[in-house]
């Protein structure tokens, strides 16, 4: 039978100090009740014996009080028999009552086993027991054998092993025989730790996952018989899974838009085969074009069942897009430690502007067919936050003539001002529609203005108005004349018009229609009125659908 010593220390606290302390004045030091209480404790508890089936015990103990008794109770570990031992033959061996050594007198005896040990400590005031302090090992020696783990070799997809094993005991003649009923522990293994119970044969035979590389070992608490034991350590190594990450961002952008970021995550399993990866969070990232590696969260996709994710986006500015898997082993750690890690990114993504135009006009309406056309507007840009303002990266506006409003013709360009402004002067050759392009450019997405359209006319003007005589008597007659030229695009006279005569009293500022003539085949018009009044005489061709209206002159007549 074999005898273990097994000693346990116990630490020293400053329990004399406190407690006089606290007979003397009120202390702010507080001591726990049930410290106080205890008025002898225990160093250490020796087996003196341990290679024999007989041994003493051997107790050193201090106190605040002599130690009047020391007493030990011996019973056997766990599920052996019911008996107890009390062993009452200590005696003082060194040191004093209030510190020392005590020693039984004669050997303590026991059978095959594990024997647990409490030592009682009885002082004036109280006797204090303290439970299981060291065990006479009499066991039987035990050895795990013939353990297999199968894989040795596991990943995030397939964690699991079959783990097998044999419990043996060993008699004093090294004999060995299996264990029976005894339970066996798979550590290395994740939570709850597997167990399994010995057969006759003391063979087990079980199942664990392996989430992390670890070494797998069977391990045997022990029992009232037999003593504990671990077998050889087997490695279980976890292998991350390689992966493979795709990204597909637009290239080219709009400030202001939402568009979507998609990809695809794929897995290739330890056989060599590639497949989608379901519900993993991603980590989608922007950094500015200034490229300075200032990466900033996006977005944090999950992959659906085909491994696809898609992630909406808005774009506010430059820059080159990332997305990544199995990077954070603090916030996702399973996924960093089951498969390695993948990562796409873009090239920087230029972004552009939203573009309109804002009071495009062209004028006048009508134009004279030899004149010029005034066209005018202002060019606006679209900001991250949806709002309009005027100028913007616009490099150039377009002005574009079309005869039907359809087919467009560029007829001149020209850089916008700081304000967005812009303003064309062009001749004006025919009738057809006039409008403001804003071209597609690196910065900008194109944009038109509406259309205006313009008539272009003939020009006409009058010549050699005059209202005579000057001055004249009041009821004599006068006579207003003048002649219409027409340009087409050369002068000519401009017969069978409607020539419209306006009188306009002295002190006045009301025009009064007094006739309409027409003019003669050579252009010249001539009406007579009996004069009344000092006042100006005004005549005006107002045109018609080929011509423009004529200049107004005026001539004053004084009468007497």
């Amino acid at each position: 039978m074999t005898l273990t010593l097994f000693s346990v220390e116990v630490r020293v606290r400053r329990l004399i100090a406190l407690l006089t302390a606290l007979a003397v004045t009120f202390s702010l030091v507080s001591v726990p009740a049930h410290a106080a209480a205890v008025s002898a404790r225990i160093r250490a508890v020796r087996i003196l014996t341990p290679d024999s089936p007989t041994t003493k015990i051997e107790v050193e103990a201090y106190g605040i009080a002599d130690i009047t008794k020391v007493r030990a109770v011996v019973y056997a570990y766990l599920d052996g028999p019911p008996q107890r031992l009390g062993v009452d033959d200590f005696e003082l061996v060194e040191g004093t009552a209030l510190d020392g050594v005590w020693r039984t007198k004669s050997a303590v005896t026991v059978d095959q086993g594990r024997w647990w040990v409490d030592v009682e400590l009885t002082t004036a005031q109280e006797t204090h027991l303290w439970p299981q302090r060291v065990i006479i090992d009499n066991g039987l020696d035990t050895v795990i054998d013939d353990v297999e783990v199968t894989p040795t070799t596991v990943d995030v997809e397939n964690p699991g092993i079959v783990f097998r094993g044999r419990l043996m005991s060993r008699t004093a003649d090294g004999a060995l025989s299996p264990v029976q009923g005894a339970t066996l522990s798979l550590t290395g293994a994740s939570a709850p730790i597997p167990t399994v119970v010995t057969g006759s044969d003391g063979r087990v035979e079980g199942t664990g996952d392996f989430p992390r590389t670890a070494d797998a070992q069977l391990a045997y608490t022990g029992g009232f018989l037999y003593r504990p034991t671990k077998s050889a350590k087997i490695p279980v190594t976890k292998q991350r899974l390689d992966t493979r990450i795709t990204l597909s961002v637009p290239d080219r952008l709009i400030v202001g838009d939402q568009v979507t970021a998609t990809g695809r995550l794929e897995r290739q399993d330890r056989n060599g085969v590639w497949a989608p990866l379901a519900g993993k969070q991603l980590r989608l990232s922007f950094d500015k074009t200034e490229g300075d590696g200032d990466w900033t969260v996006a977005g944090r996709p999950v992959t659906d069942a085909n491994g696809v994710y898609r992630a909406p986006v808005t774009v506010t500015e430059p820059g080159a897009w990332s997305v990544s898997f199995a990077n954070e082993p603090q916030t996702l750690p399973d996924d960093y430690y089951g498969y390695r890690m993948a990562s796409a990114v873009t090239t920087n993504r230029t972004v552009v502007h939203r573009t309109s135009i804002s009071g495009f006009n062209a004028d006048p309406e009508p134009a004279a067919l030899d004149g010029d056309v005034t066209v005018s507007g202002t060019v606006l840009w679209q900001t991250a936050d949806g709002q309009w303002g005027p100028g913007g990266p616009a490099d150039s506006v377009q002005l574009q003539f079309s005869t039907d409003g359809k087919t467009w013709k560029n007829m001149a360009v020209q850089v916008p001002g700081g304000e967005g402004e812009f303003r064309f002067v062009v001749p004006s050759g025919r009738d057809g529609y006039w409008r403001a392009v804003v071209p597609r450019g690196d910065y900008v997405e194109p944009s038109a203005s509406g259309a205006d359209y313009v008539d272009v006319k003939y020009r006409t003007h009058l010549y050699s108005f005059n209202a005579s005589p000057e001055p004249v008597k009041k009821g004599a007659t006068i006579t207003v004349k003048g002649l219409l030229n027409r340009y087409m695009p050369e002068s000519k006279p401009g017969p069978g018009a409607n020539i419209h005569i306006y009188f306009k009293p002295a002190g006045s500022s009301t025009w009064t229609k007094m006739a309409i003539t027409k003019t003669a085949s050579n252009g010249w018009f001539k009406k007579t009125f009996t004069a009344s009044k000092d006042g100006t005489w005004l005549a005006r061709y107002w045109g018609s659908g080929t011509y423009i209206g004529s200049n107004a002159p005026s001539d004053y007549v004084d009468v007497r």
